[in-house]
């Protein structure tokens, strides 16, 4: 596998969820850990968090450098910060995402010359889950220069190329609120997801 750096995205306000999401136990860890133990898991260099101040040791917290510009904010501090050419890039609040999904994701990725390789699933793309090549700064920061923060206006001037998921959709279900939390607790009964047993807010 080629060298890449991870970046967790947990800056986000969570004001869907009423409470910091990457704090959420699933199983007896925070969000946050269950992320970044999968970018360590799969070879990470360094695993950078974004817009939090990261209580896990091996990983280095990211504040954006401007403010309040979303996840296209979080990327660009991160990528100058970044050792390697790549970067997997992983939402905090999609914790049954398995390590062999993004393995495939980054094989797929190094396989070819692209800037970005997204994982996609039935059309639907998932820009937040994918690997970057961080020589994109100057993109970035002209965006955000010009206001222009949605993530799809970074994607169109990059070169992409989508990894098909095929597997089961329940790994891409994203926790943005409490409802989000009752469906991942209906699936803690079904034994091939992840073996879940709990899913509660962390005191």
């Amino acid at each position: 596998m080629n060298e890449f750096d991870g970046i967790v995205l947990a800056g986000g306000k969570s004001k869907r969820m009423g409470t910091d999401k990457s704090e959420i136990i699933l199983n007896g860890k925070s969000f946050l850990q269950i992320q970044t133990d999968k970018l360590i898991d799969l070879g990470a260099g360094r695993v950078y968090v974004s817009g939090k101040s990261s209580p896990i040791p091996y990983a280095h917290h990211i504040m954006d450098i401007i403010p309040d510009m979303g996840p296209l904010g979080g990327l660009y501090s991160c990528f100058l910060e970044c050792n390697c050419s790549n970067a997997l890039v992983l939402s905090v609040d999609v914790p049954l995402i398995s390590s062999q999904t993004l393995e495939s994701l980054l094989k797929k990725h190094f396989s070819g010359n692209f800037d970005v390789t997204i994982l996609s699933h039935e059309g639907k793309d998932e820009p937040l889950i994918a690997v970057y090549k961080t020589d994109t700064t100057a993109i970035l920061e002209k965006l955000i220069a010009q206001k222009k923060l949605a993530v799809r206006a970074f994607l169109d001037r990059l070169t992409c190329q989508h990894y098909e998921f095929m597997g089961d959709h329940q790994e891409l279900i994203n926790c943005n609120s409490k409802d989000d939390l009752r469906l991942l607790s209906i699936h803690n009964a079904e034994p091939h997801i992840l073996n879940l047993i709990s899913c509660s807010f962390k005191n």
